[in-house]
């Protein structure tokens, strides 16, 4: 969804979107984007309530799940910001940030971008999730296994420490 400057208008645009993208092998689906893009002080604002659903793998047991999303998101756009050819080197407080060389703005790629950002670093299908054993790779949500609980010889040394007290 291409937006050209000219015609955002001074009170600004009315956005509503929904889009489908993957990454890698996650599956990001925008269910709704609405929001308002207007001009302030020579860049502009976007801003809106995104909702969204990820497809992704859990960390623990490696099954697909889905998570929703329901997020408020502002974002500043700058046009033509470069020095000498070259992009700026933005830093932590230029999150939210967008330096756009083009005549238009997408408002997907933003919305991309901010999507992914939304993900979480670590992904679980339930906080109960108990993963996979480590030995021989059963689900530990659906079966117990019967592999020993052996101590690995690095922790002996430890274990002998807590059987003096």
């Amino acid at each position: 969804m291409r937006i050209f400057f000219e015609q955002i208008k001074l009170d600004g645009n009315l956005i509503e979107t929904s889009f489908e993208f993957d990454v890698d092998e996650i599956s990001f689906s925008v269910k709704k984007f609405k929001g308002k893009i207007y001009p302030i002080k020579g860049a502009y604002i976007l801003e809106g309530d995104i909702s969204l659903t990820i497809n992704d793998k859990c960390d623990r047991c490696l099954k697909i799940f889905h998570d929703d999303f329901e997020e408020k998101i502002t974002v500043e756009i700058v046009r033509n910001k470069l020095i000498d050819g070259d992009d700026e080197v933005l830093n932590d407080e230029d999150m939210g940030y967008y330096s756009i060389t083009e005549d238009f703005i997408d408002i997907h790629e933003i919305l991309y971008q901010e999507s992914v950002l939304l993900r979480p670093m670590k992904r679980v299908c339930s906080e109960e999730c108990k993963g996979l054993c480590p030995t021989c790779g059963k689900d530990l949500n659906l079966e117990r296994c019967d592999c020993s609980k052996e101590l690995d010889d690095r922790w002996k040394a430890l274990t002998k420490l807590l059987q003096k007290q």
